[in-house]
């Protein structure tokens, strides 16, 4: 009950201030918040009008995002890296459906795959750098973002082929079956993390590294995986993305911000369950701040993202005094 509450205190508390710059504006918070939730989470008859579709949409790469910085900060990463390694996991995705020919079903399957690996590799940098030289990670993948922008600006690649693309799941969207392999993510990310050993070793090689060199764990492996599986997990975002959404290569994404895993995962309580439900919240609001905000209260539709911004600064002050509080209770 207690971890639920800390989780949607972070939202009402935004909510509230948000209030507050509604107010200054000359708007009346109530009719404005209607507005924003019933443009982004409203699905009424009729084609074009279910806003829903939209909104999980914008969550399938939120959803992935959210899991690759969770398993990065449940194997002991910072890691604000997921932007660059989604842009190398569209590189992947792109070049494999554009340049190979394989069947129906089949090519999709390999363009992903090519895109988690690419990511994966991407993501192991930080950490190599981290694990033998001891470079903080915060520093290298918050570099590396822009680094991977300029590297994969040098390609030119063609749209992918029909063979390739993720097809809607409803006509005249974009939603495609990226949104079932986000949501199966969520199932495989709890398993490996709660229910193997493997994910054992990798949380008490981050929480408690001295008992578990004593304790016969393998010393470098459970270091450097959390930031493969972070990587392939980002760059699969940037696959979906190209596969299901745009079907060329891109560079930078209307869906996903830089930090967005990073608040998703925080938001989410480090926990999978918590990030598919706040990256929903977050693509809801993303999908519903034009028409909401925007156009039908003549708000700037930049609230969406300020809202997103104040819920980030309330979880960071909620869990800085959680652990003061733990600390003094010692």
């Amino acid at each position: 009950m207690r971890t639920w509450l800390r989780m949607i205190l972070p939202i009402l508390l935004s909510l509230l201030a948000g209030s507050i710059l509604i107010l200054a504006d000359g708007k009346n918070p109530i009719a404005t918040y209607f507005n924003l939730f019933d443009a982004g989470f409203s699905c009424q008859p009729g084609p074009g009008r279910c806003a829903l579709v939209t909104t999980l949409q914008f969550a399938t790469p939120l959803v992935l995002n959210g899991l690759a910085a969770l398993i990065a900060m449940r194997g002991g990463y910072l890691s604000i890296g997921q932007y660059g390694q989604m842009l190398f996991g569209a590189l992947a995705a792109s070049w494999i459906g554009s340049q190979i020919q394989l069947p129906v079903f089949i090519h999709p399957a390999f363009a992903l795959l090519g895109a988690a690996l690419l990511g994966g590799l991407w993501g192991l940098l930080p950490g190599l750098l981290k694990h033998f030289l001891g470079v903080s990670e915060i520093i290298s993948t918050l570099l590396l973002n822009p680094i991977a922008g300029v590297l994969v600006g040098l390609s030119r690649l063609p749209g992918i082929m029909n063979s390739a693309k993720l097809e809607p799941l409803i006509s005249s969207t974009k939603l495609s079956a990226g949104i079932f392999l986000a949501v199966g993510m969520i199932l495989v990310v709890f398993i490996y993390l709660f229910r193997t050993t493997q994910g054992l070793e990798i949380r008490t090689t981050a929480d408690a590294p001295r008992f578990s060199v004593f304790g016969g764990m393998p010393k470098h492996l459970p270091a450097l995986l959390p930031m493969v599986l972070s990587g392939a997990m980002a760059g699969l975002a940037g696959g979906v993305e190209v596969l299901g959404v745009h079907y060329h290569f891109i560079s930078s994404f209307s869906a996903v911000n830089e930090f967005d895993g990073l608040i998703i995962a925080l938001a989410g309580h480090l926990h999978p369950i918590g990030v598919l439900f706040f990256a929903i919240l977050v693509g809801g609001l993303r999908a519903g701040a034009i028409v909401g905000l925007q156009i039908r209260s003549g708000v700037p539709r930049e609230l969406g993202g300020a809202l997103v911004a104040m819920m980030l600064i309330f979880i960071a002050t909620i869990q800085i005094s959680k652990k003061r509080q733990t600390s003094d209770g010692l």
